[in-house]
């Protein structure tokens, strides 16, 4: 028989082994790490990053949503103290889903910047890349990137990418 334990007279503990909830008529345990977490709209992503490159940190593809949808979201490119102190760049990034529209806008930034410049690519098929550009003296740094009220975009690794435009792709560059 289970014994009825009142809530003032439980245990406080850091951490649990199972957690007891009913899935249908049943009571069942299940382990922390197996909840079901929802997606939130962030993300953390880390990298090698060379001074004076385009890395591309967010995409949005047509696979992303059923239909051309906007993108968005709030981005933040800190360098971890390698080769020189840490530094950061705080923005907010949106693309129109239909249109060719967008918006960069520097929210704050620690008095030095990690990065210059950043920019928002859309192709001929409305698929959208963020790209940024780094400023941090030294050959190389690791950086982290965060992001939160994605909509749209998906944050990926940093990945290099040429200073070139393709043809046919719309961009929105804006210098920080």
């Amino acid at each position: 028989m289970i014994e009825k334990i009142k809530e003032n007279e439980m245990t406080s503990v850091d951490s649990v082994d199972y957690v007891r909830g009913l899935k249908g008529k049943d009571s069942v345990l299940i382990k922390p790490d197996d909840l079901p977490h929802p997606n939130t709209g962030s993300g953390i992503n880390a990298g090698d990053i060379y001074r004076g490159k385009w890395y591309r940190i967010a995409i949005r593809t047509d696979g992303s949503f059923p239909f051309v949808s906007p993108s968005s979201g709030i981005f933040n490119v800190v360098n971890n103290y390698n080769n020189t102190p840490s530094k950061s760049v705080l923005f907010y990034a949106f693309v129109e889903g239909y249109d060719n529209g967008s918006y960069i806008v520097e929210l704050g930034s620690s008095p030095k910047k990690s990065i210059s410049k950043v920019r928002v690519l859309v192709t001929p098929q409305k698929n959208s890349y963020l790209d940024v550009f780094t400023n941090i003296p030294g050959e190389y740094n690791n950086f982290i990137i965060s992001a939160a009220c994605l909509t749209g975009f998906e944050l990926q690794t940093p990945e290099e990418v040429s200073e070139a435009i393709p043809e046919g792709y719309f961009v929105k560059e804006v210098s920080f």
